[in-house]
C-alpha cells in the first residue's frame, strides 16, 4: 500500500531565493510516496528531510520517479502566445520573439529567452491571450460546494473529484465569458456537467444560465431557466479516445451564443433563441455526475466579445449529431489539397507568403503582391521555411519537465544553484529555469520499466 504523509515541503533552494515555500511530493520507483523537506538537490541525488526519517536523506535520482510541485505561475502582459511543438512532442510557450533560418526564439515566463533550433522545430502555432480574471485553483477555500461535500478535493493546483457533486465559483463571469480548463479522468470516458453565467453557486442543479453536460462522445446544451434543450452534438474522438482534453466554453448572456472547443477545435456552436427571457448570473459550476475520479485544472476565465471567428468543421457521413444546422443531407466535400505556404489568421482567412522579420509583435511577411505587416496575435499558424529534420538524441540525465501553463520539454539537469535549475538541450541549448516555476520534474525518463509507474497520476 502507498504511503501517504500530509506534510509541508519546502524546498532550500528557494530559501535562497526568498524563503519562499512550496508544497511538492517526491514518488519513488518502489512506489514510495513522500511528503518532506527537499534539503538539496543536484544532477545525480536529492536529500530528503521528512518527520518519519531520524535525519535528512539522500536519494539517488535513479531511484526516484518524479518530483511534483505548486508551481508559481507568473502571467505575462502579451496579447498572443505562441505554441512550438518539436518533432519528438515537446510543446513550449511564450511570445513570439524573433523568426530566423537557424532559431525560432521565444520569450517564457519560466526561462527567459529560449532560442529554439529550427530543424527541430515540428510547428508553431498562435494562440490569443487574452487577460485573466481568474486563474487557479490555486486553494479549494473560494468554491462553494453542492450535493457530496466531500465530492470534491484540492490537490496541486487542481480541482479533483472522487464522487457525485458539485463545486462553483460565484460572481466569477462576465456576461460574454471565455472559460477554458484541463479536465482529466480515470475511467474509460468524460462525464462533466459544465454550468456558466448561472446565479446559484450553491446548487448542483441551477434553473438559470447555461448547462453543458458532456457525456462519453456528447455533449449536450440546455438553458436552465427555460429547462429547453438547444441542441447536441458530437466530440468525435477528441474525448472518447483520450484521458484528457483541453476544453474551451464560450458564453454570452447578451447575444446567446455558446462555443465548445476540444484541444483548440471547434466542436460546436449554438444560438438561445430566448436569450433575452432567461435568468443568468456570473457563477461557474462543475459537476461530477458519478463517482469516477476527474481532475480540473489550469482554470483561466477571460472576457469574450461574443463573436465566434472560428469555423465549425463538417458533418461527416453517418455523423450521429447535426452540426451548425446543416442538413441532414449534407455531405462532406472533398479535401481541398494542403498548402504548408499557407498561414491561418484568427478570423479563418489565410496568407501565402514567408516570414522575413518579427518586431515589436508585428510580423513583415513577403507576398507575391508587396511586404505586408500584421500583428503576430493575428495568427493562428505560421508557415516556415523548410529546413532539415533534427531531433535531439536522448542523453544519461534527461529529465522531462512540466509547468502549469502546459509547457513540456525534456532537457538534461545539469546543477541547481540557489533558485535556479540549469539544464542544458539540443533543441535549445543552456537555460536557466526559475524552480518555482516546475509543476513537475519526471526523472530517468529513458528506463522504459518505469513507464507503467508513471501512467499513474498523483491524483
Amino acid at each position: 500500500m502507498k504511503r501517504l504523509f500530509a506534510i509541508c515541503l519546502a524546498a532550500s533552494a528557494l530559501a535562497s531565493a526568498g524563503e519562499t515555500e512550496v508544497d511538492a511530493v517526491v514518488r519513488f520507483a518502489n512506489e514510495d510516496r513522500i511528503e518532506g523537506t527537499i534539503e538539496s538537490l543536484t544532477k545525480d541525488k536529492l536529500t530528503l528531510s521528512s518527520p518519519i526519517l531520524e535525519k535528512p536523506a539522500p536519494f539517488h535520482l535513479d531511484k526516484v520517479l518524479e518530483v511534483g510541485l505548486d508551481a508559481v505561475y507568473h502571467d505575462v502582459d502579451a496579447n498572443h502566445e505562441a505554441v512550438v511543438t518539436l518533432n519528438l512532442g515537446d510543446v513550449i510557450r511564450g511570445q513570439l520573439a524573433e523568426v530566423t533560418d537557424e532559431f525560432v526564439s521565444l520569450d517564457t515566463w519560466y526561462a527567459g529567452r529560449l532560442d529554439i533550433r529550427r530543424g527541430m522545430v515540428a510547428s508553431l502555432e498562435i494562440e490569443p491571450k487574452r487577460e485573466d480574471l481568474y486563474h487557479g485553483p490555486e486553494s479549494i477555500d473560494d468554491w462553494v460546494r453542492s450535493g457530496d461535500e466531500n465530492a470534491w478535493s484540492y490537490r496541486r493546483l487542481a480541482l479533483v473529484a472522487r464522487g457525485k457533486g458539485g463545486i462553483a465559483l460565484p460572481d466569477v463571469l462576465p456576461d460574454q465569458c471565455s472559460v477554458t480548463f484541463d479536465a482529466a479522468w480515470k475511467s474509460d470516458a468524460l462525464s462533466l456537467k459544465v454550468y456558466l453565467l448561472t446565479d446559484e453557486a450553491d446548487s448542483e442543479s441551477p434553473e438559470s444560465g447555461y448547462e453543458v453536460s458532456i457525456q462519453r462522445q456528447s455533449v449536450y446544451l440546455r438553458n436552465c431557466s427555460k429547462q429547453r434543450y438547444l441542441g447536441s452534438a458530437s466530440s468525435s474522438g477528441d474525448l472518447r479516445e483520450n484521458t484528457r482534453a483541453r476544453i474551451e466554453l464560450r458564453a454570452s448572456s447578451k447575444n446567446g451564443r455558446v462555443v465548445m472547443l476540444v484541444n483548440g477545435r471547434v466542436i460546436e456552436t449554438w444560438t438561445d433563441p430566448d436569450v433575452a427571457d432567461g435568468d443568468f448570473g456570473g457563477a461557474l459550476h462543475f459537476v461530477s455526475p458519478n463517482p469516477g475520479a476527474m481532475r480540473i485544472s489550469n482554470i483561466r476565465v477571460s472576457r469574450w466579445n461574443g463573436v465566434v471567428d472560428e469555423t465549425v468543421p463538417p458533418r461527416v457521413p453517418g455523423q450521429r449529431f447535426r452540426i451548425g444546422g446543416l442538413p441532414d443531407d449534407f455531405s462532406e466535400a472533398e479535401d481541398e489539397p494542403k498548402d504548408d505556404k499557407r498561414m491561418k489568421l484568427a478570423n479563418s482567412d489565410s496568407i501565402d507568403g514567408e516570414v522575413k522579420s518579427i518586431s515589436g509583435g508585428v510580423i513583415t511577411i513577403e507576398t507575391k503582391l508587396g511586404e505586408i505587416k500584421v500583428p503576430v496575435s493575428r495568427f493562428r499558424t505560421l508557415a516556415l521555411k523548410p529546413v532539415e529534420y533534427d531531433e535531439a538524441i536522448l542523453r544519461n540525465g534527461d529529465v522531462r519537465a512540466w509547468f502549469p501553463d502546459r509547457t513540456s520539454m525534456v532537457f538534461r539537469l545539469d546543477s541547481v544553484d540557489g533558485g535556479k535549475l540549469i539544464g542544458s538541450s539540443q533543441n535549445f541549448g543552456t537555460a536557466e529555469f526559475d524552480i518555482r516555476a516546475f509543476s513537475r520534474i519526471e526523472f530517468e525518463i529513458h528506463n522504459d520499466e518505469y513507464d507503467s509507474l508513471r501512467g499513474e497520476e498523483d491524483w
